[in-house]
């Protein structure tokens, strides 16, 4: 009787672990990593200055399961209002239609460029965007956020920060 009961267990424990594996598996999405060219996230830009700003983004994997690809990936760069947007790049696309972000929330205060579905990103696959812009005439710091979505969900809220001097 024992050994009905440990087998009844172990097939029960078999079971349940089964079913968190495959839950994870379901739920789980890539998770990327948003940064400058040479790995920060803070970069620095003389005030005034033209300059073309490269963003990488790299799939890093998640939970055990490196090979989780970001499909359709959409993304918006979100910079202060008084940064001077021209256009973003990625992939031999141009966009250039700069939108003004709604006054509330966490976007409030700021103007964007989005992409919509642009490319996918397989395990360790790196994309570069480059965002054409103007530097503000007042120094310091300033934030840039990049929301990013794929088919499998939101991919977070990234923040970079450039110093202006």
């Amino acid at each position: 009787m024992d050994t009905i009961v440990v087998i009844i267990v172990l097939i029960t424990l078999l079971a349940i672990l089964g079913s968190v594996y495959l839950e994870i598996r379901r739920q789980g999405k890539p998770r990327v990593k948003v940064c400058f060219p040479d790995g920060s996230t803070q970069i620095s830009y003389r005030a005034k200055g033209e300059t073309p700003v490269a963003i990488h983004i790299q799939n890093t994997g998640r939970f055990g399961f490196p090979n989780l690809a970001a499909r359709k990936i959409s993304l918006s760069v979100y910079v202060p209002i008084n940064f001077l947007l021209r256009s973003i790049e990625y992939a031999g696309v141009s966009v250039s239609d700069v939108t003004k972000a709604p006054s509330g929330g966490i976007f409030g205060g700021m103007q964007y460029l989005g992409i919509g579905e642009a490319f996918d990103l397989f395990y360790k696959e790196e994309e570069v965007i480059k965002v054409l812009m103007q530097m503000p005439e007042e120094t310091g710091k300033y934030n840039i956020k990049i929301p990013i979505y794929s088919l499998e969900g939101d991919l977070g809220v990234h923040k970079l920060n450039i110093i202006v001097y």
